[in-house]
C-alpha cells in the first residue's frame, strides 16, 4: 500500500522547468502585445501632431481669404476667397490636392468660409488608418463708419516718374475707401496689376495712359489724371543734427524705453517678444539700419532719417506709433532728409499687426509692404518714391494730413474687418 501511494504523489508532482518555460512563453506574448500597442500609441501621437500643425495652417490661410472675400466687392468675391486660399496655402508643407473651399457672402455683408483639406497619415495605416479630414471655418464682417471728409482725400502720393511706381503683386489686399491713390509718373507701365489682388479706394489716379492691367478687383482707376502735388515737399521743419546721443546697440531686454536724441550706427533687436517703448519727442536716425522684431509703442513721436538709414521691420514686428498732435513736429510720423539722394528700398516684412498715425514722407524710398503684412487700421498720408504691395492685408484711412482734392462730402468708409471662427 505505502509503495502505491508514493506513486500518486510522484505523479502529482509539478516539473519547474516546464512550468517556467510556461511562465516566459506567455510574458513573450505580453509583450509583443504591449510592444504593438505602444508602437500605435507613439504613431498615433506623431499622426496627431501632423493633423493639428496642418489644421493650424489651414486655419490661417483661410482667415486671411475669408477677409479678402469680404472686402471684394460684387460676384468675384468667391474666386477671389479661393485664390487668396491657395496662395497662402504655398509653400507651408500642406498638400492642395485634396483642398476644397466654399465662400459665403452673407444678409448683413459678412462672408463666410470653409476649407477641408486630407492630411494623410504616416504610422495609423498599420492599423488601417491611412488619412483624416480636416475641416475649419471662419467668418469675415467689413466694420464700417460714416464721416465727413474731403472728398478725394489723397493718402498715398508717388512720386517717382519711371515705370513700376506702383506694383501689386498677388495676394495683396488694400482697403482705402475713404482715400485716393495718385501715382505722378507719366512712364510707360507706370502702375502694374496682377490678378489676386484687391484695391477697394475712394480712387486710383494715375499720371500716365499706361499701365499693365494684368487683373484683379480696383475700381475706381483713372489713367491720365492729374495727380496731386506734394503739399509737404518744402514745408517740414529742417533738423540741424547734433553728436550722437547713442551708439551702436543690441537689444535683448524683454521690455526696453528709447529716448529722444540722436541715434547712431543702428540698432538690432534680438528678441521677438522685446516691447520697446518710445518716450514722447524727436528721434534722429543716422549711420545705420534699426533691424526691429518685437513689438514698438510710442505716442507723440516723430523719427527724422538724417541719411539713407532706414526701420526694417521684420518677421513678427507689431508696430504702434502715433505723431505729436502739436509743436514744431505735430502730426510728422517720419520723414527724412531733403537732400537725401537715389532710391533705396524700405521693406516691411511679414507684420502681424500696426497702426501707425501721422505723416510718412520718405520721397527717396521705395516701400514694400511683404508677405503676412497686416495692418489692422493706419490713419497716416504716405509721400514715396514708390510702393510695391505684395501678399498682406492693409487697412488705411486718412488722418488730419492728408491731401485734399476736392469738396467736403459725407461718407461710408469700411475701415476694418472682425474675424470670427
Amino acid at each position: 500500500m505505502s509503495g502505491h501511494r508514493s506513486c500518486e504523489r510522484s505523479a502529482m508532482r509539478l516539473d519547474p522547468g516546464a512550468f517556467i518555460a510556461d511562465i516566459r512563453g506567455s510574458i513573450g506574448i505580453v509583450m509583443a502585445i504591449a510592444l504593438v500597442a505602444l508602437l500605435v500609441a507613439v504613431g498615433a501621437a506623431v499622426d496627431l501632431a501632423q493633423t493639428l500643425r496642418a489644421r493650424e495652417i489651414l486655419q490661417g490661410a483661410l482667415d486671411q481669404a475669408t477677409i479678402r472675400a469680404a472686402l471684394t466687392t460684387g460676384s468675384d468675391y468667391v474666386a477671389a476667397g479661393r485664390a487668396a486660399l491657395a496662395a497662402n496655402l504655398q509653400d507651408t508643407g500642406v498638400a492642395e490636392e485634396n483642398l476644397g473651399s466654399s465662400f459665403t457672402r452673407n444678409a448683413d455683408g459678412s462672408v463666410s468660409g470653409t476649407a477641408t483639406i486630407t492630411v494623410p497619415l504616416s504610422f495609423m495605416g498599420i492599423v488601417g488608418k491611412n488619412e483624416m479630414s480636416v475641416g475649419v471655418a471662419a467668418k469675415a464682417t467689413p466694420k464700417t463708419t460714416t464721416a465727413t471728409a474731403p472728398a478725394g482725400t489723397v493718402c498715398i502720393l508717388l512720386t517717382s516718374k519711371n515705370s513700376q511706381a506702383l506694383l501689386v503683386n498677388s495676394g495683396a489686399t488694400v482697403l482705402a475707401t475713404g482715400c485716393e491713390i495718385h501715382v505722378q509718373s507719366s512712364a510707360s507701365g507706370a502702375a502694374i496689376f496682377n490678378a489676386g489682388t484687391t484695391i477697394n479706394s475712394k480712387k486710383i489716379c494715375i499720371k500716365s495712359a499706361s499701365i499693365i492691367d494684368n487683373g484683379g478687383t480696383h475700381p475706381n482707376l483713372e489713367k491720365s489724371c492729374s495727380p496731386a502735388n506734394d503739399p509737404y515737399a518744402t514745408t517740414l521743419p529742417v533738423v540741424t543734427v547734433g553728436a550722437c546721443n547713442y551708439n551702436s546697440r543690441n537689444i535683448d531686454a524683454a521690455t526696453y524705453t528709447f529716448q529722444p536724441g540722436v541715434h547712431c550706427g543702428g540698432v538690432n533687436f534680438n528678441s521677438s517678444k522685446t516691447v520697446s517703448t518710445f518716450s514722447p519727442g524727436l528721434y534722429i536716425i543716422k549711420g545705420g539700419d534699426w533691424n526691429i522684431q518685437g513689438t514698438l509703442k510710442g505716442t507723440g513721436v516723430t523719427f527724422y532719417f538724417a541719411d539713407k538709414s532706414k526701420f526694417q521691420f521684420n518677421s513678427g514686428a507689431g508696430t504702434y506709433l502715433t505723431a505729436p498732435t502739436s509743436g514744431t513736429y505735430a502730426n510728422i510720423l517720419m520723414y527724412e532728409n531733403p537732400s537725401n539722394s537715389g532710391v533705396s528700398q524700405w521693406p516691411w516684412n511679414d507684420s502681424p499687426g500696426h497702426e501707425l498715425s501721422g505723416l510718412i514722407h520718405l520721397t527717396t524710398r521705395q516701400l514694400t509692404m511683404n508677405s503676412g503684412m497686416t495692418a489692422s487700421l493706419d490713419k497716416v498720408t504716405i509721400v514715396a518714391d514708390s510702393l510695391i504691395l505684395n501678399q498682406m492685408t492693409w487697412n488705411l484711412a486718412p488722418d488730419t494730413t492728408a491731401i485734399p482734392n476736392g469738396s467736403t462730402t459725407t461718407t461710408t468708409t469700411t475701415n476694418g474687418v472682425f474675424l470670427s471662427h
